[in-house]
């Protein structure tokens, strides 16, 4: 199937704002220039525009490109809130690189091995300059035998646990996947990390990621072949990426497990489209630990969305219908998680056939009664039979912000940025837009969560199976509702249905 019937069934053509902002966050530059040729930029809603690069945490990039491009029609105040933000933004990553580095050093001089995943280091590796990404937090990787000694050592350079859940019998190894710390002096947050992903799904081992690993180093990232174990003082200096084909595995599950509501996901796909990846060996990788649906459905909204050359190899799996049915419903939950301009997804699709298909994506993506607090799969559902027009309305009105990258690196409102810029428009419709804006990320709430069915989609026959099993094993948000002594521990498996049922009743 054609990607571009991915924008034709969303109707996102007609949303002009997020026109120039995908045109803008491409890489080359005539896109963008034919979307200013194409667009009434004196009528373009400039507020709204900035709403979106906050959203999807695109700020430096979007500032850097209508920055260069030099149009009048742009608002100055518009350029001097996005300059500001992302002045905001180095200024927050290169704190959190510094932080980084500190921590692996520390945990390095101990003997343990560490990746950094995401922030400063993936900022380093795909852009190959920290100011051109954002990052709230460090996420670092380690094995799960480090875990005691890790957290003694996180602890002592003046963390604390955010979390305070206890790790049951030894089903926390691979069901769950990491903890939080939190610096109550530097506002810094630390996930330690002994799984790429959550709920059981297969994934490479420590030591396979580590004999691929990179070096992220004075903005030049290389790849480094098996190191003897005793080469610790040499690694620390330096921070550890996950490999190319590794980065793509953990990049294209997170984004496909957020529904891709953060084009910054999105944008790290197509920046990585262009490094030195074997694609032969990632279609190998993706293979082995069920990645192809994530794969294929990363692979197809960047195409659709950025215009990322899909590298050859990889062209087969972002061809299948499931790929296309996935990025669907990533669509309709990227739309949905921000204020659009018209009703999410009303009106007629190309077709017939095609309509009802973007209606079953939409489908997926509605939200369940309850998530638990163990980090799971939200259970519950919605009904299958919502009309749909209704269901997309729903979503679009409880979605219309985001509370886990509320605490945005800009430390910029948009709401307080919207009104600097508005004050300066002209036009009561401009004012009217940048009002409701406004009042939409003051009372920003956590985001629909996505369905127990979509999820289940991403995952391949026998990781299903797995993740099932998995639901049937202690959580750690378990002791949190009934604490037992240590040795009474494997109580926890055959109590394991009320307290779900205990869980679930307590959010009611």
């Amino acid at each position: 199937m054609p990607t571009k019937s991915l924008l034709e069934l969303a109707r996102w053509k007609k949303d002009h704002e997020l026109t120039m902002l995908l045109s803008l966050l491409k890489k080359d530059v005539a896109p963008w220039q034919r979307t200013f040729a194409d667009i009434h930029l004196h009528k373009l809603d400039w507020a709204r525009l900035l709403h979106l690069a906050d959203h999807h945490r695109v700020v430096p990039l979007i500032y850097l490109q209508l920055k260069k491009s030099n149009h009048p029609a742009i608002p100055a105040p518009l350029l001097g809130s996005l300059q500001a933000q992302y002045h905001r933004n180095t200024l927050r990553m290169l704190h959190l690189q510094a932080e980084a580095a500190r921590l692996t050093r520390l945990l390095m001089d101990h003997g343990i091995r560490v990746f950094i995943l995401k922030g400063p280091a993936l900022a380093q590796q795909l852009y190959g300059d920290v100011s051109l990404r954002t990052s709230k937090d460090i996420d670092l990787l380690i094995t799960p035998d480090d875990m005691d000694e890790a957290e003694h050592w996180i602890r002592e350079a003046g963390y604390e646990s955010k979390s305070g859940e206890a790790r049951v019998l030894g089903s926390w190894k691979w069901k769950d996947h990491h903890t939080s710390f939190l610096h109550p002096q530097k506002r810094v947050e630390v996930e330690l990390h002994w799984r790429l992903h959550p709920d059981a799904g297969g994934e490479p081992s420590f030591d396979e990621l580590w004999d691929r690993r990179q070096f992220s180093e004075s903005g030049v990232s290389r790849r480094v072949q098996s190191a003897p174990a005793d080469s610790m003082a040499a690694t620390a200096a330096s921070a550890c990426t996950l490999g190319g084909e590794h980065q793509f595995l953990y990049l294209s599950a997170h984004g496909a497990r957020h529904g891709w509501f953060r084009l910054r996901w999105l944008v790290d796909i197509d920046r990585l489209a262009v490094c030195a990846v074997d694609w032969e060996a990632l279609l190998l990788t993706l293979r082995r630990y069920g990645g192809l649906p994530a794969g294929g459905q990363a692979w197809k909204l960047a195409a659709a969305l950025l215009g990322t050359p899909i590298p050859e190899p990889m062209r087969p799996i972002s061809e299948t219908r499931q790929a296309h049915r996935l990025a669907l419903s990533a669509l309709a939950f990227m739309q949905a998680s921000v204020p659009a301009p018209y009703p999410v997804a009303s009106g007629p699709g190309t077709n017939g056939t095609a309509a009802s298909e973007l209606s079953q994506s939409i489908a997926l993506t509605q939200p369940v009664e309850t998530a638990p607090s163990d980090g799971g799969a939200p259970v519950g559902g919605a009904a299958a039979g919502d009309a749909f027009g209704e269901a997309a309305l729903h979503a679009a009105s409880d979605a219309t912000g985001t509370a886990k990258d509320a605490s945005s690196v800009t430390g910029n409102k948009v709401n307080t940025a919207v009104s600097s810029i508005t004050r300066s428009m002209a036009g009561a419709a401009t004012v009217a837009s940048s009002s409701a804006v406004a009042g939409a990320t003051a009372t920003a709430v956590t985001p629909q969560p996505i369905s127990r069915a979509y999820l289940l989609s991403l995952k391949e026959p026998r990781h299903r199976l797995l993740y099932l099993i998995s639901r049937l094993f202690p959580s750690t948000g378990d002791p949190i509702l009934l604490p037992l002594p240590r040795k009474l521990h494997f109580l926890y498996i055959p109590l394991r249905p009320f307290l779900w049922l205990k869980r679930r009743f307590s959010k009611h």
